[in-house]
């Protein structure tokens, strides 16, 4: 009996033949699920670190912003609405303290990280500007 050659057989064949190789390489289950359950919560306290880091850079800009403010007003002598601006600005835990320095009033202030993982540790976040004094 003669065999006669039938056009692509040998191609089909052989693409069998590399897939079922290719699926014996495969045959690793569920290690990738493994890795990504390994790689999972690395990614998800990078995010966190990152986030909490805007959070804290914004708390910062806050912080300056109400010590500009204080500064000017001490600089004016009004103490009381220096106290009051940060207080509204940055809620009863703001701690305002100045001290003039030759003809300038300098205003630090100093509270602790509100938010994310810096909240945890009890970060300060403080902030000094100096103006100047005697209402000029």
């Amino acid at each position: 009996m003669q065999q006669i050659p039938v056009p692509g057989a040998t191609r089909t064949f052989r693409a069998f033949r590399a897939f079922r190789a290719f699926r014996a390489l495969r045959a690793d289950g569920g290690s990738v699920t493994m890795e990504f359950v390994t790689v999972l919560p690395a990614v998800l306290v990078i995010v966190a670190a990152v986030l909490g880091g805007f959070q804290l850079i914004v708390q910062q800009m806050r912080v300056a912003d109400a010590a500009s403010s204080a500064a000017r007003l001490l600089g004016r002598g009004d103490d009381a609405g220096a106290t009051e601006t940060v207080t509204r600005l940055l809620g009863d835990g703001a701690v305002l303290s100045s001290n003039a320095e030759g003809r300038f009033v300098c205003a630090t202030v100093t509270v602790s990280a509100t938010a994310g993982p810096f909240a945890l540790a009890a970060m300060p976040v403080a902030s000094t500007t100096c103006a100047l004094g005697g209402g000029q």
